[in-house]
């Protein structure tokens, strides 16, 4: 295994090579206009200091993370790849865990040198501005750097779970999208519902996905490097206090708790067998599951944004049409098959149809009740 593992590795070079330069790309482009020094005008001066310079890589680390999964399944999307990948001498799960890991920790090196090297630029403007409007909290950087490790492992792995659910490149992708937007507009839809406010339900819409992920990382540590301290949970109230703590530590239990699965499935799940091996059914219900709650979520966010919009009925004749038709093609798309069984048309356009009525009632009640309080 760990000969097979090294061997990877080696193999992946040239995935190694390409990432570093766009990471590296990412940390120069990012660190070019930033600025340590005062610019006055008259008696004022302008601070050009942008500390936001890390969240660029961040966000390119995160969302190369989030893809990686999809092309490292090939053996589950081929039936000649299938057939050979278990005729090879090795024990079950070996070579799928010695792609997977060869591919994390090519990835993981190509961001930590990029990652430096963005640090030693910063430090170096930093320590040589001539009239330097401060000196950021470079200790956090390194707090950070171990940070995004685990956020950015944690995300190749929930990943993971999805992609691993279907047995083709498409239907993966389906399953990485769906599974991504369930995760993080649940508990915005959930809370807007429950408090009948769209603005209670933003503070949930950085939810445990990659966009949750993104958003944490580089809003906390960014306030850290600047001022040493977390101005983002700060509000006027206690209850939105509440909320905003609330928000964010859903969203990380979550977020990790779907990771641990994730890593739990990649370590001790078997792979289907191979007569299952390129087609668009699966042999647990898992894809089905995934599907439907994604697009019962896409449906849930268009009510949700009606409820304080002066404009829902028209928005409603005009997205409800698109959100069935999608529902239904990407539904033919991921069986390759547009005839739909009894069960299957039931269980779609069921959970369509409960979904904008469901969205349609409470919306009314929402504005009537305000009226009503108003009066």
């Amino acid at each position: 295994m760990k000969r097979y593992l090294k061997l990877s590795i080696i193999r992946k070079l040239p995935l190694f090579v390409v990432l570093s330069v766009l990471f590296l790309a990412a940390a120069f482009f990012s660190t070019a206009e930033v600025s340590f020094e005062r610019s006055y005008y008259g008696y004022s001066y302008i601070q050009m200091l942008d500390t936001s310079c890390t969240s660029s890589l961040l966000a390119f680390f995160f969302i190369t993370m989030m893809v990686l999964p999809l092309f490292n399944m090939n053996y589950r999307y081929s039936l000649a790849k299938s057939d050979l990948y278990r005729q090879v001498g090795f024990k079950n799960n070996s070579i799928r865990i010695g792609e997977h890991l060869s591919t994390l920790i090519t990835v993981c090196i190509s961001f930590t040198f990029s990652f430096a090297v963005l640090v030693s630029i910063l430090l170096f403007k930093n320590y040589t501005a001539k009239d330097p409007i401060g000196f950021l909290a470079y200790h956090w950087y390194i707090v950070l750097y171990f940070v995004a490790l685990l956020v950015g492992a944690g995300q190749f792995f929930l990943s993971y779970l999805l992609v691993s659910r279907s047995n083709t490149f498409i239907n993966s992708a389906i399953m990485l999208f769906l599974g991504q937007f369930f995760l993080n507009f649940f508990l915005f839809v959930c809370v807007s519902y429950i408090r009948c406010s769209v603005s209670d339900g933003t503070r949930f819409a950085e939810g445990p996905s990659i966009i949750g992920a993104i958003a944490w990382v580089s809003t906390l540590f960014n306030q850290l490097i600047c001022s040493d301290r977390i101005s983002y949970f700060e509000t006027s109230d206690l209850e939105g206090l509440a909320l905003n703590l609330s928000a964010f530590w859903s969203a990380v239990v979550i977020f990790f708790s779907v990771a641990a699965l994730g890593l739990v499935a990649f370590i001790l799940e078997k792979d289907p067998s191979s007569e299952w091996a390129g087609k668009p059914d699966t042999d647990k219900p898992y894809q089905e599951i995934i599907y439907h709650a994604g697009f019962a979520t896409i449906g849930l966010v268009i009510g949700t944004l009606l409820i304080e919009s002066s404009l829902s009925l028209v928005f409603a004749l005009l997205f409800y049409p698109i959100y069935i038709v999608s529902y239904y093609t990407f539904y033919g798309l991921l069986h390759r098959n547009f005839k739909l069984k009894g069960r299957q048309a039931a269980v779609l356009f069921g959970i369509a149809g409960s979904t904008i009525l469901f969205s349609i009632i409470y919306t009314t009640a929402c504005f009537y009740a305000e009226i009503a309080h108003g009066m």
